[in-house]
């Protein structure tokens, strides 16, 4: 009944959108570079129920992330478990060009020992200073380290930490952190890079005090993918002096970096509150994109959606359902998309959904961040969702049954997603949405 002759028109174009830029996607003529998925992978992780409250701590990018990252690493008492798509260097240590293959990379051992990432130095002595033990998984995006130099990752393990690559499925998106086996959990959007430390909006939580499932449960999938995961090799030589120099175990200083000003965004505070509902925890591919459509369909009154991008068309129009049976929806979408493909599928989706009675609902944030690469909703202002992927095919893949990318050519990714109750925690977020909405400019239609 909500259908109405005009929508099934532009339903259409937005479908014939997708199904252009996803036969562009498809047309690759090989794999992704950093898809190292050898065996099927069929869901197994079913999302999980926490019935105790916990401490929860909201973070975000330019504002608190780099504080909130160091904060739990130097909580840490025995172990550091990590997700993260990436390591970057702050400095010249990963310079190369394009996203996988081609030139080798890294940079003198000096330049490498003077690293300005925080996370990295503060890993470094956690490893040095309490013998933590640290366990790093990430994607393998086949750039070797050019010969005499070295790069992040050789130097972690040549201290000890122990690095994985990922192959459970195409492409590790989650980041992730959990310390001292699940006492405090870290979910955010937060790459492993200066921009989305310093110049991008980011959102992300700390779970901390909760003795749930939710917490075993996300344990439990880092456990997986590592046994699944290939181990790290240095392919680089390097003389007994060099690595004395690189093994030592002097404690490292460090700086947090000056604080990047958006001008009139709202700046967070770094706060904790007590007494949250974590009310569950799950992660894609498994159930993932069933869980946030039931999500959605149990709204009640509203939905605020502050996210880098809308892909995925039944996502885009499950929105638009919600608002045309008289629900409340609000969407505040990045001003840049890094993949033209993708930009190309989120101007569908938004024009589509303005097109439809959603002028005025839908703003873009203000460029002044380089990315707005945050992903969380707020339903009915009283719980947040919070994911570590967008809305996209590959985050929310449809099914239980996910082949290799060579045998299906259709990419899957892990993430972890938390869905928190609390009126603090609802209040701290809608904050972010509302500074930044009111410094953001209308969505207006584009070819």
């Amino acid at each position: 009944a909500w259908f109405t002759a005009q929508r099934k028109g532009m339903v259409r174009l937005w479908l014939l959108a997708l199904a252009i830029a996803t036969a562009a996607k498809l047309g690759r003529t090989s794999d992704p570079c950093y898809d190292h998925q050898k065996l099927n992978y069929t869901t197994q992780f079913e999302p999980s129920e926490c019935s105790t409250t916990c401490t929860v701590t909201p973070f975000f990018s330019p504002d608190t992330s780099v504080e909130a990252y160091i904060a739990l690493i130097e909580s840490a008492q025995t172990t550091i478990d990590i997700f993260t798509p990436d390591f970057d260097s702050w400095g010249s240590c990963t310079d190369h060009t394009g996203t996988c293959g081609g030139a080798c990379i890294g940079c003198t051992l000096q330049d490498q020992r003077n690293e300005t990432f925080p996370v990295f130095t503060g890993l470094l002595n956690a490893v040095h200073e309490r013998n933590i033990s640290v366990r790093l998984l990430t994607n393998d995006y086949y750039v070797p380290t050019c010969q005499g130099k070295i790069t992040p990752l050789d130097w972690l393990v040549l201290n000890g930490i122990q690095v994985g690559l990922y192959t459970t499925t195409t492409f590790l998106h989650a980041k992730f952190m959990t310390v001292d086996s699940g006492r405090r959990t870290l979910v955010s959007s937060v790459n492993y890079s200066k921009t989305s430390f310093t110049k991008n909006r980011e959102a992300g939580v700390i779970i901390d005090n909760c003795s749930c499932s939710a917490i075993d449960f996300y344990q439990q999938v880092f456990a997986y993918d590592w046994a699944q995961s290939i181990s790290y090799v240095v392919n680089t030589n390097y003389t007994a002096s060099q690595l004395a120099y690189i093994k030592d175990p002097s404690i490292l200083p460090y700086a947090l970096p000056s604080y990047y000003k958006v001008n009139g965004a709202y700046v967070a505070p770094f706060a904790s509150y007590d007494g949250v509902t974590v009310q569950l925890a799950y992660t894609a591919p498994d159930y993932a994109y069933d869980t946030v459509m039931k999500g959605l369909l149990a709204t009640t009154s509203s939905l605020q959606v502050m996210i880098y991008e809308i892909t995925n068309a039944a996502m885009c129009n499950a929105t638009l359902d919600l608002f045309n049976a008289g629900k409340n929806v609000t969407l505040l979408v990045s001003s840049n998309i890094l993949n033209y493909e993708e930009l190309i599928l989120a101007r569908a989706c938004y024009n589509m959904l303005y097109n439809n009675g959603l002028k005025g609902h839908i703003r873009k944030t203000n460029t002044g961040f380089q990315f707005s690469h945050q992903k969380f909703w707020i339903i009915d202002n009283t719980a947040v969702h919070l994911s570590t992927g967008n809305w996209s095919p590959d985050d929310f893949p449809v099914g239980t049954f996910f082949p290799p990318y060579k045998k299906s050519s259709v990419s899957t990714f892990r993430d972890m997603l938390v869905v928190v109750e609390s009126p603090d925690i609802v209040h701290a977020f809608q904050n972010v949405f509302d500074g930044d909405w009111a410094i953001g400019t209308d969505w207006v239609p584009t070819p």
